[in-house]
């Protein structure tokens, strides 16, 4: 279903943004996907949810596989991908897709990427700057 249920350690050199996130978060999610939406998770909120926002499930899961995409088939070789190359691809793939009738991508993709962070799935590079992303890593 590609929920990316998750609860691993964390690690002393992760993010701030990494998860994972706790049963609040999760029942909202659950609760989310009986309406066909995704709750949008943040490790840095209360209860890992930020602000109880939704986003549609179909376009939650274009933007997942676009991200996973882009780390599986774009990375440097040590495994990282620029967050900016991630959100431009979008904009340029997804542009005039039906799912975004404005042609609105950005944001989908960044809201997607910190959802992902916490549902330990990706993760930033400490440090990166611009940032960079890469898949979770199980441990250092």
């Amino acid at each position: 279903t590609g929920r990316g249920r998750r609860s691993r350690p964390m690690s002393p050199t992760r993010s701030p943004h990494a998860g994972p996130v706790g049963p609040v978060a999760w029942a909202a999610d659950d609760a989310a996907r009986r309406r066909g939406r995704v709750a949008i998770f943040n490790a840095t909120r209360p209860d890992g949810l930020d602000g109880g926002w939704t986003m549609d499930e179909q376009i939650y899961e274009l933007m997942r596989a676009h991200i996973l995409a882009m780390i599986d088939e774009e990375a440097e070789p040590d495994g990282t991908v620029a967050l900016k190359r991630v959100v431009e691809e979008a904009q340029r793939r997804y542009a005039d897709h039906p799912l975004f009738p404005k042609g609105r991508v950005r944001n989908y993709c960044t809201f997607t990427k910190v959802d992902l962070e916490a549902r330990c799935e990706i993760e930033r590079v400490v440090g990166s700057s611009p940032q960079r992303i890469q898949r979770w890593r199980v441990s250092d």
